[in-house]
């Protein structure tokens, strides 16, 4: 499966770099790997700590009255976060201070612990925590990650509870229209093209 895999996205490349084909090639695929569902009110608001400019997001959503609770999900504590706890030195997430400097007051944040953080750990958490409180979800999620983590979400999802529903950070660097042109963009592209590619292989619905 990893050869198809790789050979979809050699594929994908080789067209992209014939230049009748380049630009329109590259939009598309740069699309695919965004989603977003409409934007309606929501019970609470949910972030990771991976991805760019989810906090400014969450904070005009938080304004805007779209919820009125933010979840955040961080990883777990390390061996390393737990020694440097005990020996009393306390060190700040910057997520939570961003949010509450953007006007995210801290009694409106609730943090979930997530394990390492990745995508199956952080979605396993966040569907855990919709089971034991069910809400309406709105999930704030890098545009490039927002395909693929909400087809992880979706499987694991507790019956009964409102399908999430998910959007990205409109300040986010990646934008489907000219996301090659940057190697920053371009890199956080192609690795999540295959990303995308192999779960689909892997969970074709």
């Amino acid at each position: 499966m990893r050869r198809v895999v790789v050979g979809f996205a050699l594929v994908v490349i080789v067209v992209a770099l014939v230049p009748p084909l380049r630009h329109s090639v590259l939009r598309t695929a740069g699309g695919m790997l965004v989603v977003s569902d409409p934007v309606e009110t929501a019970d609470v608001g949910v972030m990771t700590e991976s991805g760019e400019a989810g906090e400014i997001e969450v904070s005009e959503l938080y304004q805007r009255h779209v919820f009125a609770k933010v979840l955040v999900l961080v990883p777990s504590p390390t061996d390393v976060d737990l020694e440097l706890a005990r020996r009393g030195v306390h060190r700040d997430d910057l997520i939570l201070t961003t949010l509450r400097q953007l006007g995210v007051p801290a009694a409106a944040i609730t943090t979930v612990e997530a394990g390492e953080g990745g995508t199956n750990d952080s979605a396993r958490a966040l569907a855990g925590w919709a089971r034991a409180h069910p809400s309406r979800v709105l999930l704030v999620i890098s545009p490039t990650h927002a395909r693929r983590y909400r087809r992880t979400l979706l499987r694991l999802w507790p019956a009964g509870v409102p399908a999430p529903r998910v959007t990205w950070p409109h300040h986010a660097l990646f934008r489907a229209e000219d996301w090659w042109q940057s190697r920053r963009t371009l890199r956080d592209g192609l690795f999540e093209w295959e990303k995308l590619a192999w779960d689909c292989v892997t969970h074709p619905f």
